[in-house]
């Protein structure tokens, strides 16, 4: 059980012995082993991409009734397996193409830059007990500060396709990334202050009680951030499909495409995993301590239900225009993060650690829930003044 436990400290140090038998300088051991960690850490959203690609276009013909995806005989292989792994072939073969005028240099590391960003946030998220790529005191900040690298590659992107659809969806996509990276970056300090910690595994191990019942404004909140961020429904202006164009994609071509594809999905896998670890508990769960090896599974069920929640929206809900996407951001879900902060750090004041995690919980699921009731009375009044003014405009008119 101890072996199973430390499963891939144990592997490790048998690779990084391994090395040191063959007489190579100590520098170069190290830094070998700590360069296979990271790529077998790469690998594992790398592998589930295939896996989500199938499990999302399931869920879409669900939605729709579409016979295709759901048909095994007819669609991909058994129960349409192969379709992913024809797409990913498909997506290599085909022809790469620089448009006449374009920034070479911005055009070409856009996609290589987006890839990237999507893979280092992986290196510190838990996906167990004690499995983790880099135990960062940090870590969430670590993962917040990673979206800046990708307003750069959204820039590099319209920029350097010398397009000028595809730079005014580069300026549409920033607009949405800057304006939601605040109400994000709020909800993720409310975790933080009940949580007492910066570090994935601290906030997973303060969780008696998960954080998706004691702060459930919170998780909305960034649940919120998150879905604009990605680009998902209702806040998908950002591929402006009702243009009939791919944004800031619409010149990428052949696999420079394939990486803006791959680093979508990866992305969105990553921000299922960055909710079930703040707000899910992680891998945490029962029988976890008699078998480690149940807490990845844990995690695994907790994050393929955040990825379905994700994919609901995405194929339920309406399309928002532009202003209506940055007015929801800046008109209601920053003013509401800010005052939730606050009632967050006054509730964590009057109630301290001792009263007991239960007590906790409860005293900010209260205030939680005052504050929505507050929120929808105050939405209420203004419908309804709204509705009034509207009405004695109509009546003025005769």
């Amino acid at each position: 059980m101890e072996f199973l436990k430390n499963l891939i400290v144990n592997i490790g140090r048998w690779f990084q012995g391994l090395l040191a038998s063959t007489d190579l300088p100590e520098v170069w051991v190290r830094a070998i082993a700590r360069i296979a960690g990271a790529f077998a850490l790469a690998l594992v959203p790398l592998a589930a991409i295939f896996f989500l690609l199938w499990f999302e276009r399931k869920i879409v013909a669900r939605i729709g009734s579409r016979l295709g995806p759901n048909n095994s005989g007819a669609y991909g292989g058994p129960w349409g397996t192969f379709q992913v792994f024809a797409d990913a072939i498909k997506m290599f073969t085909k022809e790469d193409v620089l448009p006449a005028g374009a920034d070479r240099g911005a055009f070409n590391v856009a996609p290589v830059l987006t890839l990237a960003i999507a893979v280092l946030i992986w290196a510190v998220i838990p996906l167990g007990q004690g499995l983790i790529g880099a135990d960062l005191s940090i870590g969430i900040f670590y993962i917040l500060s990673l979206g800046s690298g990708s307003i750069v590659a959204v820039v590099m992107a319209g920029w350097g396709s010398n397009n000028k659809y595809a730079l005014l969806a580069a300026f549409r996509g920033i607009a949405t990334l800057i304006s939601y990276e605040i109400p994000k970056a709020l909800s993720v300090l409310a975790v933080v202050m009940v949580a007492g910690s910066l570090s994935m595994q601290g906030i997973v191990a303060a969780q008696d009680v998960a954080f998706l019942v004691v702060l459930p404004l919170t998780a909305f909140l960034f649940l919120a951030a998150v879905l604009a961020e990605l680009g998902r429904r209702p806040f998908d202006l950002v591929e402006a499909d009702s243009e009939i164009v791919a944004g800031y994609c619409i010149e990428y071509s052949g696999i420079k495409f394939g990486m803006f594809y791959v680093a979508q999905f990866m992305n969105q896998l990553a921000a299922a995993a960055i909710f079930s670890t703040l707000f899910l508990g992680g891998w945490r769960g029962p029988w976890v301590e008699q078998a480690p090896v149940l807490s990845t599974l844990w995690l695994t069920l907790k994050v393929l239900l955040s990825t379905l929640v994700i994919q609901f929206f995405q194929y339920t809900l309406p399309r928002l225009r532009i202003d209506q996407v940055l007015a929801f951001a800046w008109k209601f879900l920053t003013p509401l993060a800010l005052v939730n902060v606050c009632v967050v750090a006054l509730v964590g004041k009057a109630v301290p650690a001792s009263a007991g995690p239960w007590v906790r919980a409860g005293a900010f699921l209260g205030a939680n829930g005052l504050v929505v009731l507050v929120v929808l009375g105050v939405l209420t009044v203004t419908h309804w003044n709204a509705r009034s003014n509207d009405c004695s405009n109509d009546f003025s008119r005769f």
